[in-house]
């Protein structure tokens, strides 16, 4: 007796029957949109000479000197955890490039009469202008003279 292996899936629907996923021709397909025969490519756009938009309040000026950005810095208040407590102290950052730098600011916790004032010292040299270097000579003295 020789054994049959019964199939597992009815292949004679795909293979003797039309395909009904086949794609359908529309002839509408080959007429070009009038609206996109105007359009120009990116490629095309970006040729012409551009004139700024009239619209836009402030254009790039195309003859303008490219300086350096200014240096911000700023003053902020941060934590240290120490045997599970927070302790709150004043740092000076500021920014050097992409780099962030940071001084601490002496005279103990934010509650302290004297880092208040350093505190208070520090923001007022960054509102005279003083530059980061000014600064942090200014910090290091206090470092050096407790006071």
């Amino acid at each position: 007796m020789s054994k049959q292996q019964l199939s597992l899936f009815d292949l004679n629907q795909f293979t003797q029957s039309p395909n009904p996923h086949s794609p359908i021709y529309d002839p509408a397909w080959d007429e070009t949109d009038t609206q996109q025969e105007n359009i120009d490519t990116v490629l095309e756009q970006t040729k012409g000479t551009s004139k700024p938009d009239d619209n836009v309040l402030e254009q790039d000026k195309q003859n303008t000197i490219k300086s350096a950005p200014e240096q911000s810095h700023w003053v902020e208040k941060y934590t240290v955890i120490r045997y599970g407590k927070e302790h709150y102290y004043y740092r000076y950052l500021w920014m050097s490039g992409r780099k962030l730098h940071h001084v601490h600011i002496p005279g103990g916790n934010v509650k302290s009469a004297i880092a208040i004032g350093r505190k208070s010292a520090v923001e007022a040299a960054i509102a005279d202008g003083q530059t980061p270097t000014e600064i942090k000579k200014l910090i290091h003295s206090w470092r050096n003279h407790q006071s």
